[in-house]
């Protein structure tokens, strides 16, 4: 389905305590997202990209428009869209397994044992088994990171949403998580979307790119990263550098202007 998630004139606008004074946080926008895709949100900070990918999550809601997914109307959320934020959110009181298993816990389509099999999984995939059963509170950061998306893979989502997941690991976890996820999104095909102030990972992730303008956020440029480096050459470190570097200087001026304005503003 070319519109597996289509998004139709939405606009957010939030209002102050008293009701007087308003400010505009997303224009009137539409885009669409194919089936498998993994889109990457990048703008200035507090353009409104997070707040949008909140609508799509039903996390906030829209003051005009509709969001569609698979030709069904979004209202609120539901088990098909999960979220990965920033923050490691895992349950200290359960081992690593548990916390992964947790995510099959609504699941009706499969069985009790299914589970157990869907648990093991996700959690061999981002290589956290012989960490089964350590609690949450005594593995880093990246590692309950790792876990936060194997929870979420488990709950078998139709649309993973991802807030700056790795925004606060060190460098290191972080390279090794995205050349984990781009495994991931190799294996899965999950419909992605993923919101980044960082514009190399933003490249090396990419299905697509949509840039945002300064707050309120309009799209001022969508660029297909595929069609411009293949995704294979990201995930074995063939890609050629020239285009590469050539695209991050491409994004980061249209970012920089974008920035100047909201300096502007200020």
């Amino acid at each position: 389905m070319q519109n597996f998630i289509e998004i139709s004139d939405v606009s957010k606008t939030y209002w102050s305590e008293d009701g007087k004074t308003e400010t505009k946080v997303v224009l009137p926008l539409s885009m669409t997202i194919a089936e498998g895709e993994m889109v990457m949100f990048l703008g200035p900070s507090g353009c409104g990209k997070t707040t949008l990918m909140r609508i799509i999550g039903g996390l906030e809601t829209q003051d005009h428009g509709e969001i569609h997914l698979q030709g069904e109307r979004l209202a609120g959320p539901d088990r098909r869209r999960g979220m990965v934020f920033q923050s490691y959110s895992s349950f200290p009181w359960l081992s690593v397994r548990d916390n992964i298993k947790f995510g099959t816990r609504y699941r009706k389509d499969i069985s009790a044992q299914e589970k157990e099999e869907v648990t093991d999984h996700y959690m061999n995939m981002v290589g956290l088994t012989r960490y089964a059963d350590f609690y949450t509170n005594r593995i880093s950061g990246g590692m309950r990171q790792r876990v936060a998306i194997a929870r979420t893979l488990a709950s078998s989502p139709k649309v993973l949403l991802m807030d700056e997941p790795f925004g606060a690991l060190d460098a290191q976890t972080r390279e090794y998580l995205q050349l984990q996820l781009m495994d991931i999104n190799a294996r899965e095909k999950k419909t992605t979307v993923f919101v980044t102030h960082d514009v190399e990972e933003a490249i090396l992730l990419a299905s697509r790119i949509v840039i945002f303008s300064s707050r309120p956020a309009r799209i001022v440029k969508e660029i297909r990263v595929d069609d411009l480096i293949p995704p294979e050459s990201r995930r074995d470190g063939s890609l050629d550098m020239e285009t590469f570097m050539a695209l991050r200087a491409d994004i980061l001026k249209i970012i920089r202007a974008e920035y100047a304005h909201t300096l502007e503003d200020t």
